[in-house]
């Protein structure tokens, strides 16, 4: 039998449960009375997000506003629970350091952002765990210095130097076995002579059958419905431009990648080359109509 002391423990102890989950409701997803915008803690679950992958209680993603810009660390998460991404903003662009992560929780690509822009040292790996990129940028977005880019294995596949953005003096190619396939010799981001190699030693063969995907799938709708592996530009339903380039295998394989903010405005481009991503695009009067 309940003692009568224990009938109050509990009663007390369900009357502060219930009145932190009244306080809490009343402190996170707020709008500001006068404007309406939104302000503080924001948890936005599957239900508010209205994505489909979610469960109506799952955390899509969580962080402070400040009149509607996202403001200071925000944490995104997979539909399983892991992490997804860590960010920073500041008036509601990427500022600061930031990581994302693949599904199984392993890094998927760190850096550091600022206004928007990646400068400084940038890592992006396999889901595997192995490094798949490594480079620099200028305080400008521009790579600067030694860019590699590896294989799953962990062979390089490629290696070059840049300043400010474009390809300088030597680059070398390397088949997935690490034989040398070709070598060039840039000036100005243009080559001036090559040289391609024959495999020397056997093949490399993968120990599984995972398929290498490169480059973004593709987003919105292509202004030609003739085409499909080819040069094209896809819009979103309110004829903002989202990419522009050529495509393979229903992916961008070369050209850019338009990200727009919840807002509509346009927050930066991303620039791929043979399926990698190579850097963060200038934003020129063309882009903003």
């Amino acid at each position: 039998m309940f003692s009568l002391n224990n009938i109050i423990s509990f009663i007390i102890a369900s009357v502060f449960t219930l009145t932190s989950a009244i306080s809490q409701s009343d402190t996170i997803n707020q709008l500001d009375d006068n404007s309406g915008r939104k302000i503080g803690l924001w948890i936005v679950t599957g239900e508010i997000s209205k994505n489909n992958d979610y469960a109506k209680d799952a955390i899509v993603e969580k962080g402070y506003y400040k009149n509607s810009r996202k403001d200071g660390k925000w944490i995104k998460y997979w539909p399983n629970g892991n992490v997804k991404s860590e960010m920073f903003y500041k008036r509601g662009r990427t500022s600061g350091n930031y990581i994302t992560y693949f599904n199984n929780g392993n890094i998927e690509e760190q850096g550091t952002m600022k206004s928007g822009t990646l400068y400084g040292e940038y890592k992006m790996y396999w889901p595997n765990g192995q490094i798949r990129q490594n480079k620099t940028f200028s305080d400008n977005g521009n790579s600067e210095g030694i860019v590699e880019l590896f294989y799953e294995n962990g062979n390089k596949e490629v290696s070059y130097n840049t300043e400010n953005g474009k390809e300088s003096g030597r680059a070398t190619w390397f088949y997935e076995n690490g034989d040398l396939k070709k070598e060039a010799f840039y000036s100005e981001g243009i080559a001036s002579e090559s040289k391609e190699y024959t495999m020397v030693n056997l093949p490399y063969n993968s120990p599984n059958d995972n398929i290498i995907e490169k480059g973004p799938k593709i987003l919105g709708n292509f202004n030609m419905s003739s085409v499909s592996d080819d040069y094209g530009k896809t819009y979103d339903e309110n004829k903002n431009i989202l990419m522009d380039g050529e495509f393979k295998e229903g992916r961008l394989f070369n050209g850019r990648h338009y990200i727009y903010d919840e807002f509509g405005l346009l927050k930066h481009i991303e620039e791929y080359r043979d399926g990698s991503f190579v850097g963060y695009g200038v934003v020129g009067k063309k882009d903003l109509f």
